[in-house]
């Protein structure tokens, strides 16, 4: 019994695996789901068909064979695989790790593969065809179901003892006369090889000639190697022959004739020769050239690039100007909102009073400086001098007058400046290098924290 059928490029399968419970087993399903190409595969491979009809309609397409397979309950497997030129079978039985393959089957099927799957179909003495009684098709089933009664009581007569005893004889004396036609064959085969074998006495003679013809021929294929070396030799002195002629024909012909003049250099001629030779060149090119550009038009006047040049690196400058924008833009597209810029009016005045305070403190250092070098008052001199010295202080203070004046002038003016750098840094809110936060005692102090 099957206990297992495995079907690999076979028709519409392409791998297709089945585990067949004991008893009856039914395969169901729509119509073009491969199952009348399991029972074709089970005949194919108990019974191996011939070359008719084309094997590749077994083989599925794009594959190179086809290969069923199948697993027995003694733990028997046996495997029929077709290509288009050839088929085979592979038995392996229980336990073995290798198989026993069969080629060269011409249309039968092995006896070892055929009592493995017991799968054989039952001759009757009056039919020509054999009967399945295994495998049967959708409109052919099994078991003689659409025969006549008659083949169904010839097929049960042919399963008695009687009927398979006259079957056996019956088989025995085909294989005796195939025997004695195959015998009488055999004689005649045999007398003809015998006739081939006396035509075939000369033989030995006829080797030990060929074996001087060999020899003589290799004599002959040694001088043949020589004879293009002996030909090369004879040209050559042929040709030495000729020129030791024309050698004392020309000194016969020289003789009596002054010596010839000294060689000069004419390495200059040479190079004076080059150089006309290169003039000439040229001259050529530039008459082609001269050629071809008469009816060509003057070149045109030539302008002033300059300014188009500042306008392309004006314009390349926007550019560059307009891609950091347009990148910063997207940097910053992802900040949250500015927050509500707070009060700072009493900052404002603390940080005017602070810039006061430091700029009375630097007058107050600069005047200390200038003080530093004012030497002791004089000793007291007579009073007639003190005249002099009373017109010198007033001078001095005169002095000192124009100069307080002038200080404070230039705190008026540093007060307005700071006044207006406060309301331009209120203006701003955020430093536009860093977006930090900008005050005006912040900037004068340190520029917001960026190298000035």
């Amino acid at each position: 019994m099957i206990n297992k059928i495995i079907i690999d490029n076979f028709m519409a399968h392409e791998h297709t695996e089945l585990e067949l419970g004991p008893g009856v087993t039914i395969l169901t399903g729509s119509n073009n789901t491969g199952k009348s190409a399991v029972v074709e595969a089970l005949r194919c491979l108990a019974t191996n068909p011939a070359r008719s009809p084309n094997p590749a309609l077994y083989i599925r397409h794009g594959a190179k064979e086809a290969r069923v397979e199948v697993e027995v309950d003694d733990g028997t497997r046996v495997a029929w695989v077709r290509t288009k030129r050839w088929a085979k079978y592979e038995l392996w039985p229980p336990g073995a790790d290798e198989p026993e393959e069969y080629h060269k089957l011409q249309g039968k099927v092995p006896e070892d593969v055929a009592r493995a799957l017991r799968l054989d179909r039952v001759e009757l003495e009056t039919r020509k065809d054999s009967v399945d009684v295994h495998l049967g098709n959708q409109r052919d089933p099994v078991f003689l179901l659409n025969q006549p009664d008659s083949v169904m009581a010839e097929f049960f007569a042919a399963s008695t003892e009687s009927a398979h005893l006259l079957a056996m004889q019956n088989a025995l004396k085909i294989r005796v006369r195939d025997a004695k036609r195959e015998e009488k064959g055999l004689d005649g085969q045999v007398a003809r090889i015998a006739a081939d074998l006396d035509r075939l006495d000369p033989l030995p003679e006829l080797a030990l000639r060929m074996d001087g013809i060999e020899e003589l021929d290799r004599e002959a294929a040694r001088l043949e190697r020589e004879v293009p070396a002996l030909e090369a030799a004879l040209a050559e002195f042929l040709s030495l022959d000729g020129r030791l002629a024309r050698e004392r024909s020309t000194g016969a012909a020289l003789h009596g004739i002054q010596a010839p003049p000294e060689v000069e250099d004419v390495n200059r001629l040479g190079r004076h020769i080059g150089a006309m030779a290169s003039v000439e060149t040229q001259l050529g090119r530039a008459g082609s050239a001269a050629g071809a550009l008469t009816g060509l038009d003057a070149p045109p006047r030539t302008e002033d690039a300059a300014p188009l040049h500042r306008l392309i690196r004006e314009l390349d400058d926007t550019g560059a100007i307009l891609r950091s924008a347009s990148s910063r833009r997207t940097v910053l597209a992802g900040l949250s909102e500015l927050p509500d810029p707070a009060d700072t009016g009493e900052l404002a005045a603390v940080v005017d009073e602070l810039l006061i305070l430091r700029a009375r403190s630097a007058r107050l250092a600069r005047l200390t400086e200038s003080l530093g070098h004012v030497a002791e008052p004089p000793a007291p001199q007579p009073l007639d001098k003190l005249g002099e010295v009373v017109s010198l202080i007033s001078g001095l203070k005169e002095q000192f007058s124009t100069r307080q004046a002038e200080l404070d002038g230039l705190e008026r003016d540093l007060s307005a400046v700071v006044a207006a750098m406060d309301e331009r840094i209120k203006a701003v809110g955020c430093c536009p290098v860093c977006g930090g936060d900008l005050t005006t005692d912040g900037f004068l102090d340190h520029g917001c924290g960026h190298e000035s």
